[in-house]
């Protein structure tokens, strides 16, 4: 392992229901905080809706690029289960590729999500399963900001209704374990 090396895992929603703009002030306030620390950290980054796009897997986080209008565009519903059980998956996999000594000493999750599920691929018993193996197996984190209910066994995190706060507590997190 890379105690130099944090892998960090942004499952971010793009639904209907999220402020465009709030939500790319506060990203882009985490990626320009987080840039600025000297470290070997990557990043993921899955974007969704009812689709689930990953964007960037296992990147130096010194080359993670800012959101934009045109790059967060919330329409839709939230397929929160399907993000992160795709996230988990392709991050999984592509640490098990990754020599051991080249690999992440830590993972974390951080996902925001919608209030309501357009889930189609995973189902909530099947995230609890897997969040409980990533957590209890293999050590990662995990931080879930949503409707505010406690889901997964996700204890970290809270509600999205308040995005100062929410990003705040974000960027603090983050940087409190790099």
């Amino acid at each position: 392992m890379n105690d130099n090396r944090k892998e960090f895992v942004f499952v971010i929603g793009k639904s209907a229901g999220m402020n465009a703009e709030k939500m790319i002030e506060g990203i882009n306030s985490v990626v320009e905080k987080q840039k600025k620390i000297k470290d070997e950290s990557t990043y993921s980054l899955m974007l969704f809706n009812e689709d689930c796009k990953m964007s960037a897997l296992c990147k130096s986080i010194k080359s993670m690029r800012k959101l934009t209008d045109k790059t967060y565009v919330p329409k839709g519903r939230s397929a929160l289960y399907d993000a992160l059980g795709y996230a988990m998956t392709n991050v999984g996999e592509a640490l098990s590729e990754t020599s051991e000594h080249e690999r992440a000493s830590l993972v974390c999750v951080i996902a925001i999500g919608g209030k309501d599920n357009a889930s189609t691929v995973f189902e909530k018993s099947v995230i609890e399963e897997m969040v409980s193996v990533q957590k209890n197996i293999y050590k990662w984190d995990f931080v879930l900001y949503t409707d505010g209910e406690d889901r997964f066994g996700i204890n970290k995190g809270g509600s999205v209704d308040d995005y100062e706060k929410m990003f705040k507590e974000i960027n603090d997190y983050i940087t409190s374990l790099r």
